[in-house]
């Protein structure tokens, strides 16, 4: 591994950490880096295109481009965003479970599924107060797609999904008797699981023009994920009856699903003008939504802290600066800005993402201390500024340690549903 780099810039502290990658590669990704400025347009070419052939794991490795060539910015503008693109549509791909047997229990059942795939998976059902029965599961999954397989085991197990439990991955309590089985009733587009949960239709008899159909669509995902945010363009969505017609748009716009630290799955509810009578069914419901996601999660630690310290740490398209350390009151404030090269919208004022990212005090012992305190410091474009309070007499000698993603993702995720009947 190559040696942190400790510079002295403007009164900063400037750590440049590299990435936990194999040496030679992260050589070979610098030395391509140069030569996207080399005198040779041919070499320039050369050095863009071996970037991208080796692939999205390169991305943790990209410099910043502050005093670079032109040149060299646009080329590792260009670089940047088809791995980013590339990495986005690496990330919604389906994770695959391999298990079978006659007499396997839900317990290892469930402890297999997030070996192999990720995903936290919980049964929930002695704090919902129902029975847990020691039913004998028959299994026989081979690279079968997650939501596939996990449908099909809660089928047999005559299991559910419990969307308010609190913790983070899946609840699973006792299904409800008259509720349908699940693999009949949802569709699978990679990482996610689309279901239309109910429709809708509303006349207003003082307006002949208020007619509406209103379907709910839930979007489920693998806790693996953790979306920052899904976002579903109104024109990208049509519905065709079961008479070949397509039916008139409601209102149109871009709605986005709410979603909080934990959840795992959001309901996009979406409208048309009511149709005919004649139309007992939608044939086709079809649409692409957006998809935001943190990529990986890289750790920032800033050691041996004292009062007035200011460090900088870059990893990926983020930076980390540690603005300030100093006491208050009775506490220790530390004040982070955290900059991301382009991140779109996820840093928009409503979206509160970051404000969970893990931030913890090491102390000598190496033990942690959670922060006691947050506050939002500053909200822009491409940053985020916060100030924790850790309750500790003396901060020397501590490290903070700061976890954030190295780079946001972006994703399309194509959908359709069909046959499905009005009311």
């Amino acid at each position: 591994m190559f040696p942190t780099v400790m510079t002295l810039l403007s009164g900063w502290l400037i750590l440049v950490q590299p990435a936990p990658a194999d040496a030679d590669f992260a050589a070979n990704v610098a030395k391509l880096v140069r030569q996207l400025d080399a005198t040779e347009k041919v070499r320039r070419e050369d050095a863009e295109q071996h970037l991208l052939k080796l692939g999205s794991r390169v991305l943790i490795l990209l410099p910043d481009t502050a005093g670079a060539s032109a040149e060299v910015k646009l080329r590792l503008a260009r670089v940047r965003t088809q791995l980013e693109t590339q990495r986005g549509e690496e990330e919604v791909l389906p994770s695959h479970v391999t298990l079978s047997g006659d007499d396997l229990s839900l317990g290892k059942v469930i402890s297999a599924i997030q070996e192999q795939t990720g995903n936290k998976v919980v049964d929930f059902r002695e704090q919902f107060g129902q029975q847990a029965d020691k039913k004998v599961l028959k299994l026989d999954f081979d690279k079968v797609p997650f939501w596939l397989a996990f449908d099909q085991l809660l089928d047999q197990a005559g299991l559910a999904i419990y969307q308010y439990s609190g913790e983070p991955g899946l609840s699973l309590v006792n299904r409800a008797g008259n509720e349908l089985p699940r693999a009949n009733r949802g569709v699978y587009a990679g990482a996610f699981r689309i279901e239309a949960t109910d429709v809708a239709a509303r006349r207003d008899l003082r307006d002949p023009t208020g007619q509406s159909l209103r379907i709910n669509v839930d979007v489920a995902w693998e806790p693996r994920l953790a979306p920052i945010a899904i976002t579903q363009a109104g024109e990208s969505v049509t519905a065709t009856g079961d008479n070949g017609e397509v039916l008139p748009a409601g209102p149109r716009g871009e709605f986005e699903a709410s979603i909080k630290p934990g959840d795992s799955s959001a309901q996009m509810p979406l409208t048309f003008s009511l149709p005919p009578r004649t139309v007992g069914k939608i044939a086709s419901l079809k649409g692409s939504f957006s998809v935001m996601l943190p990529g990986p999660i890289e750790t920032f630690r800033f050691e041996n802290l004292r009062a007035g310290l200011k460090a900088e740490q870059r990893k990926g398209s983020v930076t980390v600066m540690l603005e300030q350390v100093r006491q208050n009151n009775l506490v220790w404030e530390v004040r982070v800005r955290v900059v991301y090269d382009a991140p779109g919208k996820a840093l928009e004022s409503h979206r509160t993402w970051a404000l969970h990212n893990e931030a913890l005090l090491g102390t000598p012992d190496k033990e942690t201390i959670n922060f006691a305190g947050l506050e939002t410091t500053r909200q822009g474009e491409n940053e985020i500024g916060m100030a924790y309070l850790f309750d500790v007499p003396d901060i020397k000698q501590h490290t903070f340690i700061y976890k954030a993603p190295a780079v946001l993702l972006n994703a399309a995720v194509p959908w359709e549903l069909r046959e499905l009947p009005l009311p």
